[in-house]
């Protein structure tokens, strides 16, 4: 059971997180919602103080807005990290790509589109066009590529085994299977490809 103590240490955290989430210009909360809102949780608000709170979050650079919304206030957070152009380019990008998988494509539209803010993400999601794209099965490709750029801002070296799927998915391998000790140099993206320079 939480304390009403710790309840009110999170209050501008879980306002913040509410407003950025679930506001824009066109999509103000108002005063009382917002009160209703944080109540449900556990958090105990009132319209003066939550004045002190929005002003408090703008005092530290959160750009908390305000307008008239009925015969009320209604609060918005107006600037985002991403324009609703630039979130489009990047969920086209990645239904595009073929790198990654089909799961893994639509858990990155959810999150491109989630900066968006709730109201955003439902038109950018509804918006998704499907391309054609056969996409790779490989589904530890961000493990492949995490352990790839952390052996280069470490100079490691890496042990790479050629390979290529069969039919059936079965791994055919290069080489019998002789592992190739190689130091990398970078990380090439080219052509809906991955590349690693040695």
């Amino acid at each position: 059971m939480r304390s009403n103590e710790n309840c009110q240490k999170i209050k501008l955290l879980k306002l913040y997180e509410m407003l950025r989430q679930e506001t824009d210009e066109e999509h103000p909360m108002r005063t009382n919602d917002i009160c209703q809102r944080l109540e449900q949780m556990g958090i105990s608000c009132e319209r003066r103080t939550l004045a002190v709170d929005i002003q408090t979050l703008n005092d530290f650079g959160f750009e908390v807005r305000s307008r008239r919304v009925g015969k009320g206030k209604g609060h918005f957070i107006e600037d985002r990290s991403f324009s609703l152009p630039e979130l489009k380019v990047l969920i086209d990008a990645a239904q595009a790509s073929n790198t990654i998988t089909e799961s893994k494509s639509d858990a990155l539209i959810d999150k491109i589109a989630e900066l968006g803010g709730s109201h955003r993400s439902a038109l950018l999601k509804r918006n998704t066009v499907r391309f054609n794209t056969i996409k790779h099965t490989n589904e530890s490709i961000y493990q492949t590529i995490d352990l790839l750029e952390k052996a280069l801002r470490t100079n490691k070296k890496v042990e790479i085994v050629y390979f290529h799927l069969d039919e059936n998915g079965g791994k055919i391998y290069h080489t019998e299977g002789s592992k190739h000790i190689v130091e990398p140099i970078s990380m090439i993206y080219d052509n809906n490809e991955y590349y690693l320079t040695c």
